[in-house]
């Protein structure tokens, strides 16, 4: 059995802008995302973790080089992990997409939708079986730490939960949260999700 520790990065500057960053290079941590960087150490340092394997954009190689640094493990690059290509929609506003006339469509039925230019929910999903199946092979008794973004989470739970693709977005995953599936040759199984492993608050004005 394959235990799969489904890290989403750390509070981005896309997330304080409220845009939709997809793949777009050079996304670093916020203020508040540092803060979270810096407790998930503790919060983590009772956790089993063999292998570390992330996706390659920075937020979230950022998130996990503490961790990777402190455990003297190496930060196994893996495609499968990264963000949704959003195509024409990446680096919008969030506020602005939704009210898009095919905003619905990715609420109710995403399988049947690809981004202008970009990646359909489908693909996706075959890429995230195709990665985790990849690993569970290779190593059947580890417990893998897989850094990577809130869609690819969502997708990995509802795969391993053996339900249809357009219920994915039921699933809510919070920046620094942790979810756990756990894969065998013949079995898939949802342990948890969603759990915060780090809360902070930031106060500004003074």
């Amino acid at each position: 059995m394959t235990t799969f520790l489904l890290l989403r990065h750390a509070h981005s500057a896309a997330n304080e802008s409220g845009i939709l960053a997809g793949q777009i290079p050079g996304i670093s941590l916020s203020a508040i995302g540092k803060r979270q960087k810096t407790h998930l150490l503790r919060a983590l340092a009772d956790q089993k973790i063999d292998r570390i394997v992330s996706s390659p954009m920075d937020r979230c190689l950022e998130t996990i080089s503490d961790i990777a640094t402190a455990r003297r493990k190496r930060v196994f690059i893996d495609r499968a992990f990264i963000e949704m290509n959003y195509g024409t929609w990446s680096g919008r506003a969030l506020k602005e997409l939704r009210r898009e006339r095919s905003w619905k469509s990715i609420q109710k039925s995403p399988s049947s939708f690809t981004f202008p230019e970009g990646e359909s929910f489908t693909s996706a999903a075959r890429r995230i079986e195709r990665g985790l199946s990849t690993l569970a092979k290779k190593y059947p008794k580890e417990t893998i730490l897989v850094v990577t973004h809130g869609d690819v989470i969502k997708i990995a739970l509802q795969i391993s939960n053996g339900g249809e693709l357009d219920n994915f977005q039921n699933f809510v995953i919070d920046t620094c949260s942790l979810s756990e599936v756990q894969w065998e040759q013949k079995s898939r199984l949802v342990v948890r999700s969603n759990v915060r492993m780090v809360t902070v608050y930031i106060v500004t004005g003074k």
